[in-house]
């Protein structure tokens, strides 16, 4: 078989065996609702697509708490291509398979590149599968849909980067650099900047190495390519970017990333802990996503209160242990498994967060205080471990299986021995995990039964693992390929812990409307209580097993949790998802909301819009008078009302001015402000209002999610006051001239007006994404005009080489080769020589 054929055959295989048990997810009967995708990522897409089908681009999301940006934002993943799958695909299905088809992209990314890095088919076969199906892509892939999609392009830019430094001449430098620009503006568009710099880190690290490593005769033209391509590709990738990074200019200064006290725990929240290293063994013993009980793993997390951003931090056993295996020869190390250790290490090292003194560093900077997670250089570490174990199939497949190989897999069997019988009933595992789970768990005996079984399961697995590997290394005639049998070995190893990480729950349950839906209509918007979500787990929990996170999916909708009601129709008031709250205003109010004296809260709620609360029966709101009560998932709800809700565009005929944010704020919850007439500004000093309350009728001609008209006809000066979270991109016009946009009332928009008649408009700033728009077409043909340039000019004269005819025996095809190569006589595959870096 030849070699393409052999790629598409194998590629295919691993698209079917993927695709199988997920079959569900594709066709849209079942939707992932896992964290994220649940509770931001399908609200969002469903208030965008809604308004791109009214003919509206979705600049501001009007059901966030005072219209949130939307378009601008990274997190929502509106500007990425996937979103066309809207238009020929049903929602369920366009969701599930934005999330799916990047699993799928990462495994031929990361084979790609293992190809520039000179690997044979079968050991880029096995790092292709080990990155895509590690537990870092998998946690990415069922949960997080920017995260998923940046980190799946990863490999791919750094394949693209590799092209740039060995390219020879103008057109080859020009064409790569047109690749990796694509390539990186892409992964822009799925809005997760970490990952893109981890990934130009990564780039660009393998390009210098890649240039180092040239002969001293052709360095100097690698220097050339490098410096011409990766500017290219650079401005190009900007380019493409470009509809979401203008756009986002004027967000960014102002989300709440990277303000305050949020800027450290964010920064450093989430990281590698040294003890998920037993992951690596035992993938399972963060338990299933799809059962209540925990983060990472149940027992850590329930009792130290852990968050949690990766689930499952696996590589798989067969990968490590094909590593462990190659690493005991001395024929294994040279530059090229050496870097690639060495960046695993560091990687791993940066993972941990604050641990590292030298993460401080990072913090320092300004801009990288705005990002999140540490974890994420762990996606690093394990494309480096994806590479290595590639290298390592290579390495085995040479030679066979020693004395050292032998003591390693039998140590590593008698480890997993070890570990199933310290998981066994009434062992030490049991002994430690019995008090934790008397105070997590309604049925500690059926907890305790599952979490002990995932343990023993994983070590059963991990001991048949090794006596597999053990079998494809004595029994290497049957298996000549060795790497694509490891590939493969680890794609059927990967599902039984990897699966159950794509949590999903009927379709048709989650788009039944919440019962609460009939009673919440109108103007006005609705707070749902941020101790919500509540439930009784023994109202949901099936006899004899565990709580199954399907069923709590529909509580989160039923309770009208942020963001899940958006798709309803629901308007929301100061959430509090960071992400789902956006701005750094909006979120402030919300806290000083739930910090507040209950009259003191609900003064607030009233100022920005609030017409419904959603709470915990007990919870005590005095402003708001009781409409009905319900119970979901054995907790009693109440849903409270005030008639007349504070009109989204107002006139405010009293004006206050204060000095400081918590000024402001103590201000808008004391008696002394009246939310339907009042307004407050910024001012050097406090001053309260010297001049009488003036009158004014407003009629609004227009009021939608990114824009209002008003009409006024006022008694004296004034302010008209519109209630959407203020960023520089809202504009205002009086009577046709350009007019200043005031911070109102601490979050809120306002436009001074004098008295008489006047006409006010307020628009967010379309231009940015207009010009966006223009330069990511102009930055495509120039693409698409790189890609068709004919035959250039070299850079260097190409040195002498002997060429040489070899004949493939198996297809009997003549192949011409311009550098000496060696044959691999076991597996009559033509082979680069291993001991050269890239």
């Amino acid at each position: 078989m030849s070699r393409r054929r052999r790629d598409l055959v194998f590629g295919l295989a691993v698209i079917v065996l993927f695709s199988l048990p997920l079959l569900p997810e594709i066709i849209g009967t079942r939707r992932l609702v896992f964290r994220d995708a649940q509770v931001t990522h399908w609200p969002w897409r469903r208030v965008a697509v809604d308004s791109l089908r009214s003919g509206e681009v979705p600049f501001i999301n009007a059901t966030a708490s005072g219209g949130e940006p939307l378009l601008a934002n990274p997190n929502a993943v509106l500007l990425y291509p996937s979103l066309l799958l809207e238009t020929v695909l049903q929602p369920a299905t366009a969701f599930n398979l934005h999330y799916l088809l990047h699993i799928l992209w990462a495994f031929f990314g990361a084979r790609r590149l293992a190809r520039m890095l000179r690997l044979a088919e079968g050991p880029a076969f096995l790092a292709g599968v080990v990155f895509a199906f590690s537990g870092m892509m998998l946690s990415y892939g069922s949960a997080f849909m920017n995260s998923v999609a940046a980190a799946a392009w990863l490999p791919w830019c750094a394949a693209a980067a590799l092209g740039v430094s060995r390219a020879r001449n103008i057109r080859d430098i020009l064409r790569a650099a047109a690749a990796t620009g694509i390539a990186l503006g892409l992964q822009l568009l799925a809005g997760e900047p970490a990952l893109s710099l981890l990934t130009l880190l990564f780039s660009g690290g393998l390009a210098i190495a890649d240039v180092l490593a040239a002969p001293r005769a052709e360095r100097q033209g690698s220097i050339f390519a490098f410096f011409l391509g990766g500017a290219a590709a650079g401005l190009l990738a900007l380019a493409i970017a470009a509809p979401l990074l203008l756009p986002l200019r004027a967000v960014f200064p102002l989300t709440y990333r990277g303000q305050h006290l949020y800027s450290e725990r964010g920064f450093g929240a989430a990281a590698f802990l040294p003890w998920r290293a037993l992951e690596w063994l035992l993938p399972r013993l963060g338990g299933d996503p799809g059962v209540l009980g925990g983060g990472a793993n149940w027992l850590r997390s329930a009792s130290s209160e852990d968050l949690v951003y990766i689930w499952c931090v696996t590589f798989g056993v067969v990968p490590l242990l094909a590593i462990l295996l190659a690493a005991l020869r001395r024929p294994f190390w040279n530059s090229r498994s050496g870097s690639l250790m060495a960046g695993a290490l560091v990687t791993l090292l940066f993972s941990v967060g604050f641990a590292l003194p030298l993460y401080r560093l990072l913090f320092a900077v300004g801009f990288l205080r705005r990002l999140r997670y540490p974890i994420k250089f762990y996606l690093l570490t394990t494309l480096c471990v994806a590479l290595l174990a590639g290298l390592a199939a290579e390495s085995l497949g040479r030679r066979r299986a020693g004395r050292r190989e032998v003591i390693a897999m039998a140590a590593l069997v008698t480890v997993f021995a070890a570990i199933w019988i310290l998981a066994a009933p009434g062992s030490l595992l049991d002994r430690s995990a019995e008090p934790i789970v008397r105070g997590i768990a309604n049925d500690p005996a059926a907890f305790l039964a599952t979490f002990r079984g995932l343990v023993r399961g994983d070590a059963a697995i991990g001991a048949l693992t090794v006596l597999l590997v053990a079998l494809l290394l004595r029994a290497r005639g049957l298996f000549p390929e060795l790497g694509y049998a490891l590939g493969f070995l680890t794609l059927l190893f990967s599902f039984g812990w990897g699966l159950p990480l794509f949590v999903s729950a009927p379709d048709k349950d989650l788009a039944r409307p919440p019962a609460l839906l009939r009673e919440v209509h109108g103007p006005g918007r609705l707070y749902v209580s941020p101790k919500l979500p509540r439930f009784e787990t023994r109202a949901l929990q099936p006899a004899g097993g565990l709580l199954r996170f399907a069923k709590v999916s529909r509580v989160l909708v039923e309770q009208l949790v942020s963001a899940t009601g958006a798709p309803f129709g629901a308007r929301y008031i100061l959430e509090g998802d960071p992400d789902g709250s956006y701005g750094f205003y909006n979120r402030l109010v919300g806290e000083a909301a739930t910090a507040s004296a209950p009259a003191e809260r609900d003064r607030l709620l009233i100022l920005f819009g609030a017409r419904w609360v959603l709470a915990e029966e007990g919870e005590d709101h005095p402003l708001f008078r009781s409409v009905t009560g319900l119970e979901v998932a054995g907790r009693r709800l109440m849903l409270f009302e005030i008639p007349h809700p504070v009109p989204e565009l107002r006139w405010a005929g009293r004006a206050f001015r204060r000095s400081s944010l918590s000024g402001t704020l103590e201000l808008l919850r004391s008696e002394r402000f009246d939310p339907y007439r009042d307004v407050a500004l910024p001012g050097k000093v406090n001053a309260d209002p010297s001049e009488p309350f003036a009158a004014a009728r407003v009629s609004g001609d227009r009021v939608t999610a990114d824009s209002a008209i008003a009409s006024i006809e006022a008694a004296g000066p004034g302010f008209l006051v519109f209630s959407r979270t203020f960023f520089p991109a809202w504009r205002a016009r009086l009577d046709g001239q350009d007019v200043r946009t005031l911070i109102a009332n601490a979050r809120d928009l306002a436009v001074a007006v004098p008295a008489g008649h006047h006409r006010v408009e307020l628009a967010y700033e379309r231009a940015p994404f207009r010009r966006g728009i223009a330069i990511q077409a102009a930055a495509f043909f120039v693409a698409l005009a790189a890609a068709t340039l004919g035959k250039g000019k070299a850079l260097r004269q190409k040195p002498q080489v002997h060429k040489q005819l070899e004949i493939d025996v198996g297809t009997a095809s003549v192949e011409r080769y311009d550098a000496p190569r060696v044959i691999d006589r076991e597996s009559r595959e033509d082979r680069e020589h291993p001991a050269e870096w890239p």
